[in-house]
């Protein structure tokens, strides 16, 4: 009797560390330099109170009393800015082949992911149903992870037939000119999905009725910025919300594309321009649509693809919102969203302060949530990041972490 009762006393504390670890605490950072990601100005020093998760106020009065009993971050001489958005990330797309080993792998990208200033993170082409487990338990504070937001996956059946893919869900779906869009859409958002991404061998005609249909169904349209046979420009007709991989415009000044990529790299391979009429005319309409450029810079960069970063700094100058994403998960020590930016300011002529933007405020609008978090100001989602020196100065400093808050939750490095 005497043992039953112990093990339950036991576990019982096991249960309340564990609901401690994932209360948020009402908290006042005091005295940072605040990037708010409304204007390109020198940060002022102020305060900011969360409670319950959200931000509740922002104060540049310094002589703004402290709330009783808060916990108090001495932000002095350091600088606060919203967490950090990662726009294209697979964090399920690992070799392992085991649930549980692939789960435990995810689980480790984006533990590191969270102490690397990610706050939030839009996966777009994985697994569906380990993605909403992972989901969910982020969303419960069990595992140290970004926000997830992921989408369905669409490719033409010549898509998968070359890969011998077999292994359909509401996640991974086939569809052509038969597919009942209504439905495939309406299984997708049941699945969890927040968007779907429009990936390969799909036609104009039907890359234009499936963006319909997920618009109506309330779900991002997002998708390759050439899915072939369908061009850039057929993309930006049809609706598409996020364009992914400023390499893949080039495919713009072709005259016509088939449903192949490697039949159309054998066609025009050797013959692309950096410097066509047809792209100021795509990043024209892109700007009049408001339609983001997840550009992916750095992924081009390692791949020798030396066009992501012209043509990023082309539709940048002409006004096209740029989203930060990387399309690449390794095992460095910090994640390479700090490179993506770096190469945004080195290579694509943005500022820090626009580089922070891609990462920030622009990245949460690709899976809409920019009402929720990318700013710091009142109502918004408390995911913060405490950096000890000022990233407008050298974008490199995003590296020197000193505290992430996840709605909240603090993680201090």
């Amino acid at each position: 009797m005497t043992r039953v009762i112990f093990v339950s006393l036991l576990a019982l504390l096991c249960l309340n560390l564990k609901a401690e670890k994932k209360s948020q605490k009402t908290v006042f950072v005091k005295d940072a330099f605040i990037i708010n990601m409304h204007s390109n100005e020198n940060p002022r020093k102020g305060s900011v109170l969360i409670k319950d998760g959200r931000i509740t106020s922002v104060s540049y009065d310094l002589n703004t009393p402290i709330p009783i009993g808060v916990e108090v971050i001495d932000a002095n001489g350091k600088y606060l800015m919203p967490g950090l958005v990662d726009a294209h990330v697979h964090v399920t797309t690992g070799s392992e082949k085991d649930f549980d080993k692939l789960k435990k792998y995810s689980k480790d990208l984006l533990q590191k992911m969270l102490m690397g200033g990610i706050t939030s993170i839009r996966d777009v082409g994985g697994k569906g149903k380990l993605l909403k487990v992972l989901q969910e338990e982020s969303s419960m504070f069990e595992i140290e992870s970004p926000k997830i937001y992921y989408s369905a996956f669409f490719a033409g059946p010549s898509y998968y037939e070359k890969r011998k893919e077999k292994n359909f869900d509401a996640c991974t779906q086939s569809v052509d000119a038969s597919t009942n869009v209504q439905e495939a859409m309406a299984k997708a958002k049941k699945a969890g999905a927040t968007g779907v991404k429009l990936y390969a061998a799909i036609d104009p005609e039907l890359l234009s009725k499936l963006a319909k249909e997920a618009r109506k169904q309330g779900l991002g349209i997002w998708g390759h910025a050439t899915v072939m046979s369908a061009k850039p420009m057929d993309a930006v007709n049809a609706g598409m919300e996020v364009m992914s991989h400023a390499e893949m415009l080039k495919w713009e000044q072709c005259p016509s594309l088939s449903m192949s990529m490697l039949d159309n790299y054998k066609k025009y391979y050797g013959k692309f321009k950096f410097d066509f009429p047809e792209l100021d005319a795509l990043f024209e309409r892109m700007k009049e649509k408001n339609i983001i450029l997840d550009a992916t810079c750095y992924h081009g960069s390692v791949n020798g693809l030396k066009e992501a970063a012209i043509f990023t700094k082309k539709a940048h100058q002409m006004g096209v919102k740029v989203s930060a994403g990387t399309d690449y998960l390794g095992d460095q020590e910090l994640p390479y969203l700090h490179n993506e930016l770096e190469i945004l300011v080195d290579s694509c002529a943005f500022t820090p302060f626009e580089a922070l933007r891609s990462a920030t405020i622009i990245a949460a609008e690709t899976f809409k949530k920019q009402n929720e978090i990318g700013t710091i100001e009142k109502g918004k989602i408390a995911d913060l990041l405490l950096l000890n020196s000022n990233p407008l100065e050298n974008i490199s400093n995003t590296k020197d972490i000193h505290t992430v808050i996840k709605e909240g939750v603090m993680y201090k490095i």
